[in-house]
């Protein structure tokens, strides 16, 4: 029993609480206190997923049955409160299920800095499995656009409460996840390595290395991509973009590690002139590459024309992969399927992250493998201002935050 646990404690915690319908987000005050068996952590910040910005626009058929609800899933906090049983639950679910929680994992102090795996999942061979997860946090467990957030059971159990190193800043830490996600759809590539005597294929998953790399996509998860690709071992990275701020800010923050080419800009539709518009740029990029183009190709934007100009940077001269991050929520019009088919390429997507990468992404942060400093919108947002404001943002093109210190 945790000597400091003695009394439980009443929170007042400001919040932006999602009521169920689309464009339904109102701030308020929550009342939150720790269980026997919970945490109770202060929010420091809490990046904006793309998913929250869906939810706010369209609803969400997970999450709006569960309603109300504080959503935000991307957070870094520190540890307040201890519930006194909380070195009791050593019997390991999803993640963990079938091992015993080792007691250094469970000794858990105030003051700690966390962040947490969202999706309680279960797992199969290793592998987190997406339909039937135990739980969300942020969908059916209140997240983190909030002061104070609770920790249940289910949580600490299937060790999703994950320590954040010292030397790691609060903008890294709550890019872990998003970062993670990222390298879970790397790490998912399929490249093929070698055919075994029967002429069974044999694969390697990642990156290619000294490969050619073209991202689709300027926003903070397209430069994690990059930065990704990067430590990988790619040969050339491109970025797609369509602005020269956005070509400014990537040359900012990763510097002579990419190619920056610019697009124009075109209406999301699958009409005569944006089907050119795609063609002219794969010509070019055809051009650049020696005629070769992509082993690896990331469309790192929520947008039927990226997936559908992802399929035709596949390289007609090797095994090409796709890593889609995010649906585009709409059909993918006038897609053509041979590129997969006949270039015996694969389209891998990703949704959500293992825990197992999330802990890659807090090593390689902590050892300085890793660097996401200047990722994160300069723009501070904070619980005072308008949620509308919030959640519709394009910010600096940057991913934004709340930062929950900063509170009045």
């Amino acid at each position: 029993m945790q000597p400091w646990r003695i009394v439980m404690t009443v929170y007042q915690s400001k919040a932006f609480v999602y009521l169920g319908r689309p464009k339904a987000i109102v701030r308020e005050t929550i009342s939150i206190e720790c269980g026997p068996r919970d945490l109770l952590v202060e929010v420091l910040m809490c990046g904006r997923c793309g998913t929250d910005k869906t939810i706010y626009h369209f609803g969400h058929p997970n999450v709006d049955p569960y309603a109300p609800v504080v959503l935000g899933h991307e957070l870094v906090a520190r540890i307040v409160e201890v519930g006194n049983e909380v070195g009791s639950l050593t019997e390991g679910i999803g993640y963990r299920e079938g091992h015993v929680l080792p007691p250094a994992y469970l000794d858990f102090r105030p003051g700690e800095r966390v962040t947490f795996q969202p999706r309680i999942a279960r797992y199969k061979d290793g592998l987190m499995l997406l339909p039937r997860p135990i739980a969300n946090l942020s969908f059916q467990i209140n997240g983190g656009y909030s002061q104070y957030m609770r920790v249940p059971e289910t949580m600490i159990r299937s060790e999703s409460v994950l320590r954040v190193p010292g030397n790691v800043t609060d903008e890294e830490a709550c890019l872990v996840e998003p970062a993670a996600c990222a390298l879970e759809s790397i790490f998912a590539t399929p490249h093929p390595r070698d055919v075994d005597e029967q002429g069974r294929h044999i694969y390697r998953a990642g990156i290619q290395p000294g490969g050619n790399v073209c991202i689709i996509g300027s926003g903070t998860v397209s430069m994690i991509y990059a930065a990704l690709a990067h430590l990988e071992g790619a040969g050339r990275i491109v970025m797609i973009v369509r602005s020269e701020t956005k070509k400014k800010l990537v040359k900012e923050l990763l510097g002579d590690k990419v190619f920056v080419y610019m697009a124009p800009r075109t209406i999301e539709d699958a009409s005569p002139e944006t089907l050119a518009a795609e063609d002219a740029i794969v010509h070019d990029l055809s051009d650049l590459t020696g005629g070769y183009l992509f082993d690896d190709v990331v469309a790192a934007c929520a947008s039927p024309a990226a997936q559908r100009l992802m399929l035709k940077l596949y390289t007609r001269e090797g095994y090409a992969v796709g890593a889609c991050f995010g649906g585009t929520h709409h059909l993918v019009d006038a897609a053509d399927l041979d590129a997969n088919h006949y270039r015996a390429a694969k389209t891998v997507g990703t949704s959500g992250c293992s825990t197992a990468c999330m802990k890659t992404i807090l090593t390689w942060l902590a050892s300085g493998r890793l660097n996401l400093r200047g990722f994160i919108s300069k723009r501070r947002f904070t619980l005072n201002d308008d949620p509308h404001e919030f959640f519709t943002t394009k910010a600096d093109g940057l991913k934004p935050a709340l930062y929950m210190t900063e509170v009045e």
